[in-house]
């Protein structure tokens, strides 16, 4: 609480008057052991700009006045596309200041990796900036294209934070996070760049937020026909059905395969990509989270030939199987992100 504070606190302001006005009772402040829910959050930080006419909650020293959000706002509101929206939005942020504002550079093979580098002001909690705008941002465009965004991964240059009450704020994002990484940033799938955007007015941005959306919580939505497509998927890998035509998933939606590949183009993507995709992460995985040899992961996998196992597996990860697992068998975070996916889909 005192960190998100600390910002307008150096700027003069008093924090028990913005808690007030948030609706949020003041004594939170002095209380390490205090939390508020999702929508208070967003009361919060809402309350800071607005009283601070600052964006960014007076943590930079060039901060960024509410008209000229709006005008941000505006300029990728009437994007088609996320993809179009998001490179919109930074190319602004970028022209405002040339020391505030994320960069964007192309990750090979992952999706779209978005680099926000934040210069903080002496005396406030950096780490806490960056957690607040990568929510922001998360949950913003997850409202634009009417469904949560599918983040591949997000980076931060902080070590992972400890709460005393033992709440884990980057829970949310529902994706693996790194810590201390070389770089604060958020790795967008290629697949959600091509999605339409859902919403297009500055009145739709503020009915919105006056609803107090709740930041902890995932982003509404109805699940996308990618995620019912995954999730047909995966429980068809379970029962050792690794290539399923897209006949018998359409049949479980309860639609028509030629309706489902029309669906799944709307968001950029395609029922083969999603196989191939869930298939590769299961060997992954089993490459790093297991000792099994590799040709017996190939025939968990369905393939009957090793070669065959091998030749697919280069054209997902871009290198052999014994290659992947000899380069990252020392990358903790990919191990545990490995065991994890393991563990989800309930394979030993």
């Amino acid at each position: 609480m005192a960190a998100l504070l600390s910002g307008a606190v150096l700027k003069g302001k008093e924090p028990d008057v913005i808690l007030r006005q948030a609706l949020i009772d003041p004594r939170v402040y002095a209380n390490p052991d205090a939390a508020i829910d999702g929508p208070a959050l967003v009361r919060l930080v809402r309350q800071i700009q607005f009283s601070l006419d600052d964006v960014y909650l007076g943590f930079l020293a060039q901060g960024c006045r509410m008209a000229l959000e709006t005008e941000r706002l505006l300029s990728f509101l009437n994007c088609a596309t996320f993809g179009e929206a998001l490179r919109v939005s930074i190319r602004f942020t970028d022209a405002m200041s040339t020391d505030v504002g994320p960069g964007i550079t192309e990750e090979h093979g992952s999706g779209l990796q978005h680099i926000c580098k934040y210069q903080t002001v002496p005396g406030v909690d950096r780490d806490i900036l960056v957690w607040i705008r990568f929510v922001w941002i998360y949950h913003l465009f997850s409202w634009l294209i009417g469904r949560p965004l599918a983040l591949r991964e997000v980076s931060v240059r902080a070590p992972r934070p400890v709460q005393r009450n033992g709440f884990d704020r980057f829970a949310l994002f529902r994706c693996p996070v790194r810590f201390d990484a070389p770089v604060d940033a958020l790795s967008y799938d290629f697949s959600d760049l091509t999605v339409r955007l859902v919403h297009g007015s500055i009145q739709e941005y503020e009915d919105y937020y006056a609803s107090a959306p709740d930041w902890f919580a995932a982003p509404a939505g109805e699940p996308s026909w990618r995620e019912r497509t995954q999730q047909v998927l995966v429980d068809l890998q379970k029962a050792g059905l690794w290539s399923a035509p897209i006949e018998v998933v359409a049949a479980r939606l309860r639609t028509r395969p030629r309706r489902l590949r029309h669906d799944l183009a709307l968001e950029g993507e395609s029922f083969q990509d999603i196989r191939t995709r869930l298939r590769g992460e299961l060997a992954s995985a089993y490459l790093l989270a297991s000792d099994t040899p590799v040709t017996a992961i190939g025939f968990a996998l369905g393939f009957s030939e090793p070669g065959s196992f091998s030749r697919h597996f280069l054209a997902w990860a871009g290198m052999a199987p014994s290659a992947y697992r000899s380069a990252f068998s020392g990358d903790a975070t990919k191990i545990a992100a490995a065991t994890a996916l393991l563990k989800e889909r309930r394979i030993s």
